[in-house]
């Protein structure tokens, strides 16, 4: 899958999973990604739902924070170094494979 469309994917997922809290930092680090990236993503993840908040009020203003966040979360993900980011796709692919079950 090209890289871009995987952090497409996992950006929408990351929606999903609504990553919070200390209990998820710590489910990450588990999983292979270094701490400090780990608490990056989890400060993404708070950031991410802000569009949500705002969709009712201001749908458009809602989109285009989504569309900045979205590449904000992108390049933060590739500028990881790249045995967090293989740790970290691994993360999502087994949380996605979690979602999928239940």
């Amino acid at each position: 899958m090209p890289i871009k469309l995987f952090l497409y994917w996992l950006f929408i997922l990351i929606i999903e999973i609504y990553i919070v809290g200390e209990e998820s930092i710590d489910e990450l680090v588990s999983a292979g990604v270094s701490e400090n990236a780990a608490a990056g993503i989890v400060k993404f993840d708070k950031k991410l739902q802000e569009p949500f908040e705002m969709e009712k009020t201001d749908p458009e203003g809602a989109k285009e924070l989504e569309q900045v966040l979205h590449k904000e979360f992108t390049e933060y993900i590739e500028n990881l170094s790249e045995y967090d980011q293989e740790a970290y796709q691994q993360f999502i692919k087994d949380k996605h494979a979690q979602l999928s079950i239940n």
